[in-house]
Order: C-alpha cells, then structure tokens, then sequence
C-alpha cells in the first residue's frame, strides 16, 4: 500500500521545451524519467472512471494529496473508488463521501456534476481526520462490510467550511461575502445529516472561529498555479 500511495503522488506534466517530466507533491521532486512503480490502479479502484483517475492533475487534488502525505504519512492517503447510485452515500444528489473509519473515499461517478472537485471536497475531510482537527467517531453505515465511521456535529460543521474553502466554492468573492458562503456550507451539511440537532447556529460560530483555515493552511491550495520544471 505504501508503494502504492507514493506512486499516486506522481503526476506527469510538459515543461516550457515540451518535454514531459514528473513530479511529486509530497516530496517536491521533479525528475525527467519515469518513477518506477508508477500505478493509478492501485490505489484508485478497477471501477473508478478514467476521468476522476487522472484528477491527480487537478491543483487542489494534488495539493491536498501532498499535505497528507507530509503530515500524516503514505498510509494515511485514503483509497478512492465509485460507489452505486443506489447506495445510502449517494442520496439526495450527493457527490461522495469519506468514510474515516476505513479510510476509503467514495465518488457517485453517476452523478453527472461529479467531477476533480469533489475528489478534493472528500481529500479535504481525510486531511482534517489525519491531521486531528476532526475526530473520527466509531460506526456509523456500512459500506462493503466496513463501518465508515462518522463525524460529529461540531466537527462536521468544521471540516465542511475547510473543505469548501480548500475546493474554492466560495472564492471570488468579497471577503464578506465568501464567509457567509463558507457558513451556508456549514450549515447545509448540519442540516443534511443532523436534521434534529438544535444546536446548528452554536456549530457554525465555532467552525469559523477555530476551523476557518490559516498559516499555512489557508494557502494550502491557493498558492498558484501548477509547477512546472524549467
């Protein structure tokens, strides 16, 4: 596995003379030659659409797959594989879900808006769970006989505004306005699956006072556009 997730962190790209060349965001190397052990099959699922395969590509993707991969380790970056249309995961026009107890995230490739975003939103959730920011509660569903484990209201509220502030859903925005934003997708996700919770207003205050990215953080996949060796 571990093989596996370092090989992911390699993503190919054209320098400026058209020559292709590869890099990896968890180390910071460039190198001309092809990595051995290069294989998207490991870790993606034999399901997963060729298209969300190659969100490796993708800035944020990227980005977030590296700072896993720093501050928590190789093991840490979660397997990524399509889940049915049919599954509870799915309902309500979801895009996916990261399951944290088995360190699994599932897209809905079925989902006609799916798309590298979505693979980000859910990198955004492991990275809040590896980095301890979130906890990861035990139970919850089960998916393919594992428990996908759950988080809880306080911190769903939590690595919900994170991770719309990490896939930019909210930026372009005025300063004002791109905070309200980030709360309205606080609040949703509160709303979607803590319905009866009446303590929603008390989650989000808290998720922007100690969630609301920053440092390092808050550049995390804002600092630019793609590398590119010269």
């Amino acid at each position: 596995q571990t093989e596996s997730v370092v090989a992911m962190a390699w993503t190919e790209h054209t320098s400026s003379s058209g020559r292709p060349f590869f890099y990896n965001p968890a180390t910071g190397a460039s190198v001309w030659e092809r990595p051995a052990g290069i294989s998207e099959a490991r870790v993606f699922s034999r399901d997963t659409p060729p298209t969300l395969r190659a969100c490796m590509a993708d800035r944020r993707v990227r980005a977030l797959a590296g700072a896993i991969v720093r501050r928590c380790g190789v093991d840490a970056l979660p397997r990524v594989q399509a889940a049915g249309a049919d599954t509870s995961l799915c309902a309500d026009g979801r895009g996916g879900a990261f399951c944290c107890e088995s360190n699994r995230i599932f897209l809905c490739a079925s989902t006609a808006w799916v798309s590298c975003r979505e693979l980000a939103y859910e990198l955004s959730h492991a990275y809040n769970t590896c980095t301890h920011v979130t906890r990861c509660a035990h139970g919850g569903i089960q998916v393919d006989d594992a428990s996908c484990g759950y988080l809880s209201p306080p911190d769903l509220a939590c690595s919900e505004l994170r991770a719309a502030y990490w896939t930019e859903r909210c930026a372009g925005r005025a300063e004002r306005d791109e905070a309200r934003c980030l709360k309205w997708h606080a609040a949703w996700a509160l709303r979607a699956c803590y319905p009866s919770d009446e303590h929603h207003p008390a989650h989000v205050r808290h998720a922007v006072q100690e969630c609301t990215p920053r440092g390092a953080d808050a550049n995390l996949t804002r600092g630019g556009g793609d590398d590119e060796r010269e």
